[in-house]
């Protein structure tokens, strides 16, 4: 009892492996554009994936399956965001001190937000 997850994130994350587990442990990781097989401890298993902290949806997955796991849309544009959101407050506030205070809790909050959201799904393709 086996399926086959397929990873497809981009660029952001790549330099990392994502974890794969199943039923809440750890059981492999994944490159970018790599796969894994993963053999079920039963006929079905619940399947997350997380990158440093970063999480998917959770999805129920049953032998023969081929998952595959890209990035959310807003996980894509947090980077983006960020990069904004520095050249504004560059523009904006004037002394170097207080840009840089500024800068420095927008970047935590950024990282801190990260764990709340969604940065991968997870989805079970066609079987061909």
């Amino acid at each position: 009892m086996s399926i086959t997850i397929k990873r497809n994130t981009g660029w952001i994350g790549m330099a990392l492996k994502i974890q794969i587990k199943v039923n809440g442990e750890k059981t492999a990781k994944v490159k970018e554009q790599g796969h894994a097989e993963i053999n079920l401890p039963g006929d079905r298993a619940y399947l997350q994936v997380t990158q440093s902290g970063i999480k998917s949806n959770e999805i129920e997955v049953k032998d023969g399956d081929i998952v595959e796991i890209t990035s959310t849309k807003l996980y894509r544009m947090n980077l983006y965001l960020l990069i904004i959101t520095v050249i504004i407050l560059n523009v904006l506030i004037r002394s170097s001190t207080y840009r840089s205070i500024a800068i420095i809790i927008i970047y935590i909050l950024d990282i801190i937000s990260l764990f709340f959201i969604n940065g991968f799904h997870l989805k079970v393709s066609d079987k061909k």
